[in-house]
């Protein structure tokens, strides 16, 4: 059992967006990326200008960018088998001046922070050479792959490291030579990146051909769910921490008839979160079942989970419920769709269980100080998974796949790049970037993390600006407490159960599954909820299949089995590569 710590702390990164670079450095030469990252890219008539303006300049400019490849692929596997295991981070490709730029996302985007010249000092000492990192800073999610494509389009606009999402041309710029093997980099320079992600996170970032064209710069923690009750109630009702689902069922609707926090009014939920599946978890991981994504079957083979049979039992039981008025009646709704408003709910105190995040128990977490200060008696505890009929149990695992990835562009030498990631990647780097200076910007209390200045503060000072760069999610996060760190630690096998059932798939390209996925997930959607909501009955689902078949689900189906059983065999060959090529290394 976990409970909420009873502290106050602060939230280190704003929201505050500034597009803004550094124009020159004193010591290099005026780039085309440095002047594209702060214009209008898509004004025909002002790249044109610039272009010949820049001629001029570059013509005259006595300084390196340090930018270029200096390294076959030839001399780099050459350079590979003849460095040994104890190959040191401080050897260095050249000591010319490095000017390395790199797309960020996170952060305040506060240009010419504290945190980016502290970048440059701990990597011109890694590195033994002068290191200027030059940020661009990304716009807003509506613009973002718009930007992106933009500037990756030419090799004078292209960042020498890309932040990205899940991108469909992702494969273009492999066919077309623009993202890089890292392979030998890694191998050479990449330790603290290869000791990081574990063996089955880097299969689905390897290529079949025995490349790795792009390294996560974020992967979620293995399980960051957990199921959340309330342990005040609890108390005032004399139940015990339910561990079977008709237990949990029991106490959610004692949660809402009983007047659990004895106010004498009728104005609690038992049940309340945002309107995905995920909210849902305790009753479909209950059969160990997930409506969104395909499953492994006892005999092999592998089925979209919203359509075995389980999910009519599931879906009957929470139409009782949402009846008995057990389950809160905004999660049914699309506009419960927002983080926040769901803070909101969660904070006010009214709603006695959620599957939620675990990150509600770090003591800083704004919606627990939110819940505290409206709630001062209130204590929320965190439970192992519920158990379904049969026995079985699980949290919801992550796909431990990179939600953005970071491609090392054909305007630099890997063997640069990779050293600058990598010692992105060394935890103490890694606090100080996203954290600051222990003893000037925080400190540490009996192990908890205790931020000295303000959230407006730590945005000035360009904190959060590297986050999702090699963002690290272990014992590094000093923002975790020890007991949310443990948390997290043990939820890597309490989601184990469904991480092997659940079928992730590593291709980025599903095009029978593009085409036709957003029809059935929307006739889904209807349904289930129509069901819950007691707008349908449950009969209803008999004819999904039919549905679904009718829509594309054929297609889907075949698409999905050729790439499972493709993927199979990828494993096979992943594994002994991985054996050779990266274990050495680690």
């Amino acid at each position: 059992m976990f409970t909420i710590v009873e502290s106050l702390g602060y939230t280190l990164f704003g929201n505050v967006s500034v597009f803004l670079l550094k124009m020159l450095k004193c010591d290099v030469a005026l780039t085309f990326t440095n002047l594209l990252g702060v214009i209008d890219l898509n004004k025909t008539m002002q790249r044109t200008m610039l272009a010949v303006s820049l001629a001029a300049i570059m013509a005259v400019a006595a300084c390196s960018n340090g930018n270029e490849n200096t390294k076959s692929d030839a001399e780099n596997k050459k350079a590979t088998n003849t460095t040994s295991n104890a190959t040191s981070n401080t050897e260095t490709v050249s000591s010319e001046p490095l000017n390395v730029t790199m797309t960020l996302m996170a952060g305040s985007k506060t240009p010419d922070s504290w945190a980016e010249h502290t970048l440059e000092e701990e990597l011109s000492k890694a590195m033994n050479r002068k290191v200027d990192v030059q940020p661009i800073f990304l716009p807003d999610w509506s613009e973002l792959n718009t930007k992106i494509n933009l500037m990756m389009s030419a090799k004078d606009t292209r960042p020498n490291i890309l932040w990205t999402g899940d991108t469909k041309e992702f494969s273009k710029w492999v066919e077309a030579g623009i993202a890089q093997d890292l392979t030998p980099s890694l191998q050479k320079y990449g330790k603290d990146i290869l000791d990081y992600y574990t063996q089955d996170t880097m299969f689905y970032h390897w290529d079949k051909s025995g490349k790795i064209f792009r390294v996560p710069g974020d992967v979620p923690e293995a399980s960051y769910m957990t199921t959340i009750l309330r342990k005040d109630w609890l108390d005032n009702l004399g139940l015990q921490e339910p561990k079977t689902l008709d237990e949990y069922v029991n106490v959610l609707r004692a949660f809402t008839k009983d007047d659990p926090d004895k106010n004498g009014k009728n104005d609690t939920y038992g049940l309340s979160g945002d309107n995905y599946y995920r909210s849902l978890a305790p009753f479909f991981y209950a059969y160990g079942i997930d409506v969104e994504n395909f499953m492994k079957q006892d005999d092999g083979s592998i089925k979209f989970g919203a359509l075995m049979p389980q999910v009519k039992t599931v879906l009957e039981l929470l139409q009782g419920l949402y009846k008995e008025g057990v389950l809160d009646p905004r999660m049914t709704t699309s506009a419960n769709n927002d983080d926040g408003k769901v803070n909101d709910i969660f904070a006010s105190g009214k709603v006695g269980s959620f599957y939620r995040w675990v990150d509600y128990f770090n003591p800083g977490n704004s919606t627990t100080i939110s819940f505290k200060k409206l709630n001062p008696t209130g204590q929320y505890i965190s439970i192992d998974p519920i158990q379904g009929p049969d026995g079985f149990s699980s949290d919801m695992p992550d796909a431990q796949i990179g939600w953005c990835y970071l491609i090392v562009t054909d305007t630099i030498d890997t063997d640069s790049a990779v050293q600058v990631l990598d010692t992105m990647a060394k935890p103490e780097v890694f606090k100080q970037l996203a954290f600051g200076k222990e003893g000037e910007h925080y400190t540490m209390n009996k192990g908890e993390f205790v931020p000295t200045i303000q959230p407006e503060e730590g945005s000035k000072l360009g904190l959060g600006n590297f986050g999702w760069i090699m963002q690290r999610k272990d014992a590094a996060n000093i923002k975790n407490t020890p007991e949310v760190t443990e948390m997290f630690t043990k939820k890597i096998e309490t989601s184990q159960p469904m991480r092997d059932k659940i079928v992730v798939f590593k291709a980025i390209d599903r095009p029978e599954w593009d085409k036709y996925s957003a029809d059935i997930k929307k006739v889904r959607d209807e349904l289930f909820w129509g069901i819950i909501t007691g707008k349908t009955p449950v009969s209803a689902f008999d004819d999904f299949e039919k549905q679904y078949l009718k829509l594309g689900g054929k297609q889907i189906d075949e698409e999905a089995v050729s790439l499972f059983n493709t993927q199979q065999e990828e494993r096979t060959a992943y594994d002994a590569w991985y054996e050779a090529n990266i274990v050495p290394y680690k």
